[in-house]
């Protein structure tokens, strides 16, 4: 059983160790840029995310006012070709109202695709995919972006659950080209933006069950365990449970970054650290993060709310952590605190089952995603954990695919509860 792609997916949010000049280091910049300098105009990294978003004729940008309540379809069109999942029967770019990480009315955008035929009694079952690391920048919405070679991941493992008869239901999360700014790792955002495009997506005419499960890789492992916590206040879907593949669960990561420390951080987590202090220093302003900050900090935060993963990765990875704080984050009076609230995954709270899977040769490191599976179990409730030796960041997604595939036939079973236990979940 494999995926139709093993190309590389979104970086993973920490990495433990890169060996220099491997092409782990380079992931998803490809080795075309050189230090301190962003790729060429014409390089295939620029061109990733360069290209002119495509709308499918949806303007995110223009929105009622008031907004409709909550997981409201607001608008919807069919997908264009150019960005559509493969082996979709019909697929549909939508807009729909959410919370953002405030908790405060929003818009998200995302897509609606179920296989080709006639669904089973019942509609067909959906799963709500979260994609990895894309950017913040309104043009690193997926829904937007046309097909490339470094996206075949995120393309084909929804796809192949489209093949297997499922609806996948795939969110850009709050602020990926609609208003305000993408919260990035902020989990209960992204557990309003998984639910919400569920429960809008039921406004189309599409015959979709309302049994659901929550489905991610990477960032996105992590919002499908925020949407299994957040589920049981979700009336309106039949929310069976989660499967978080390598989930960025690594709160520690951040906080240990955010100094002003000698190093160069490996691969592109100097990106990824400033992706997420963009969407906390808007979430928590009295903070006042830039205070903290070098000039060159400060320019580099700027870029990140504007340049896509690869750009932002060819652009920071260059500099030293000293040269970007003048001060620990962990000095500020109530950091640690809010960056727990932020990137919050409790341990307790889950009402269906979970399955967490980490690869062990994950250069992010598979620890704090085990030791959560371990916590739910011990607040009583079902997190089965699962490891794959010699399994990657991206690699994992194929390893487990048999686990996976068992688990979510499970939670669609008459009795979930039975059949995860007759799999030896």
């Amino acid at each position: 059983m494999t995926i139709a792609s093993r190309a590389r997916p979104a970086m993973p949010w920490f990495r433990r160790t890169v060996a220099a000049g491997s092409a782990s280091a380079l992931l998803l910049t490809g080795g075309a840029a050189a230090a301190g300098a962003l790729p060429a105009a014409n390089s295939p990294v620029q061109q990733q995310y360069l290209s002119a978003p495509i709308l499918s004729g949806i303007d995110a940008m223009d929105v009622p006012s008031p907004l409709p309540p909550q997981g409201s379809l607001i608008r919807s069109s069919p997908l264009d070709s150019t960005v559509s999942v493969p082996d979709s029967g019909l697929s549909y770019r939508i807009l729909y109202s959410t919370l953002n990480q405030r908790g405060e009315p929003a818009v998200s955008t995302g897509t609606v695709s179920v296989p080709p035929g006639t669904p089973p009694p019942g509609g067909w079952p959906a799963i709500i995919w979260g994609h990895g690391t894309t950017g913040i920048g309104d043009d690193c919405a997926p829904s937007t972006l046309p097909s490339n070679p470094s996206r075949e991941v995120a393309a084909n493992y929804p796809s192949y659950w489209l093949r297997q008869g499922y609806a996948v239901v795939a969110t850009d999360y709050a602020g990926l080209g609609t208003q305000g700014l993408h919260a990035y790792l902020n989990t209960q955002a992204a557990a309003h933006s998984m639910l919400d495009a569920a429960t809008a997506a039921h406004e189309l005419n599409l015959r979709l069950s309302r049994t659901a499960v929550a489905l991610g890789h990477s960032q996105g492992g992590a919002a499908a365990l925020a949407a299994a916590n957040a589920a049981p206040r979700n009336g309106a879907l039949d929310f069976r449970g989660a499967i978080a593949v390598a989930p960025a669960a690594h709160t520690d990561a951040l906080r240990q970054s955010a100094r002003p420390s000698p190093e160069t951080l490996p691969g592109n987590l100097t990106a990824y650290v400033l992706y997420a202090l963009a969407g906390f220093r808007d979430t928590y302003p009295d903070l006042d993060i830039d205070a903290r900050l070098t000039d060159k900090g400060r320019e580099l935060l700027a870029l990140a709310e504007r340049l896509c993963s690869s750009e932002m990765g060819a652009a920071a990875r260059p500099y030293r952590m000293n040269e970007l704080f003048a001060e620990p984050l962990g000095d500020i009076p109530g950091f640690d605190q809010a960056l727990d609230e932020y990137m919050r995954l409790p341990s307790n709270g889950y009402s269906t089952s979970l399955l967490i899977v980490s690869g062990l040769d994950d250069d992010l490191p598979p620890e704090p995603a085990i030791s959560l599976a371990e916590n739910i179990r011990a607040s009583g409730g079902h997190a089965v954990s699962r490891t794959y030796p010699g399994a990657t960041h991206v690699s994992v997604l194929e390893h487990s695919l048999d686990d996976v595939q068992s688990f979510i036939g499970a939670l669609f079973s008459p009795n979930p509860e039975r059949a995860l236990d007759a799999a030896g979940f």
